[in-house]
């Protein structure tokens, strides 16, 4: 086999799916019960607070009738408001009195919003009207099982991310998504925070010593996130994408946790491939807004 080539399956390889037989055919997923309203607003918790570094919070406020969300970034992630709760009669007074806070603690009026969950029913389609724009958005996805890691090509070996390697990590991270070297070195240091604390952990890819690619796994209360799942762009279309996704599956689920989740955006159909071909189901959408002109 050449160096740096695409990995390859022996003839003993295990059949491809959850399972299989000695003939190849793939057994059907295990079934799952699907996440229960409490584990969907667990989920929903996790997804808002992630920006949420070591010297973050997220805070309730029942007077506002949102959580507010500071995080150890800059911008949008700074300081924003998200899960609000509001009366169907009442709801832009709430959120006149969201933007006013924020405005007041020098924070660009910036709100999360989860389809499905946050109140009143809708709110996302209500949000243009009052002067806000949406700027992003995503789909959240789960899986209730695992599969099965396919036979890795000798080339191939799986690193775990240690505190020694968290610069090399971010590094690649870094250049596989497009991120500004600006925020390295904060980026590093939530990264380690994290290990320390248990919360997440991380892996790399290598192929004859090149890293492909990589993942990330935050732990929730009693849910886990996947995060950072990339591939190099040399490296995509070969199977990496596939099988870090499914190495991280396993392992969020091998300490404990019943659901794992991400967040995809649902423009990118390779990336919805394969989740979809390892079990993951749409869940609910979010959107996240900002003030762009006070009516």
């Amino acid at each position: 086999m050449r160096p740096g080539s695409p990995p390859r399956r022996p003839e003993t390889a295990r059949p491809r799916g959850a399972g299989g037989d000695v003939h190849g055919a793939p057994e059907p997923p295990p079934e799952v019960e699907p996440p229960t309203p409490d584990e969907v607003e667990r989920i929903a918790s996790h997804l808002v607070s992630l920006p949420v570094g070591g010297d973050g919070s997220a805070i309730r406020d029942d007077a506002l009738g949102v959580t507010l969300i500071r995080g150890s970034g800059y911008g949008p992630d700074a300081y924003y408001a998200t899960t609000p709760r509001w009366d169907v009669d009442s709801w832009r007074t709430s959120l006149t009195s969201v933007r006013e806070h924020l405005h007041d603690q020098g924070a660009w009026p910036s709100l999360l919003i989860c389809d499905s969950l946050d109140r009143p029913e809708g709110l996302a389609d209500r949000m243009q009207g009052e002067g806000w724009t949406r700027v992003s958005g995503e789909t959240v996805m789960w899986v209730g099982h695992a599969s099965i890691v396919p036979h890795l090509d000798p080339l191939l070996r799986i690193e775990a991310l240690q505190p020694r390697s968290v610069a090399e990590h971010e590094q690649i991270e870094r250049e596989i998504f497009g991120i500004a070297p600006v925020d390295a070195d904060r980026r590093r240091e939530a990264v380690s925070d994290a290990l320390e604390a248990g919360t997440a952990r991380g892996w790399i890819v290598w192929l004859d010593e090149e890293p492909v690619a990589v993942a990330r796994m935050s732990q929730g209360d009693g849910v886990a996130a996947l995060q950072g799942i990339g591939v190099v762009r040399s490296r995509r279309n070969q199977g990496f994408g596939t099988l870090i996704t499914t190495i991280a599956t396993r392992a969020a689920m091998a300490v404990g946790n019943r659901i794992v989740w991400l967040s995809v955006d649902p423009e990118d159909p390779a990336a919805l491939r394969i989740y979809e071909r390892l079990g993951y189901a749409p869940l609910f959408g979010w959107s996240r807004w900002l003030l762009t002109e006070d009516p």
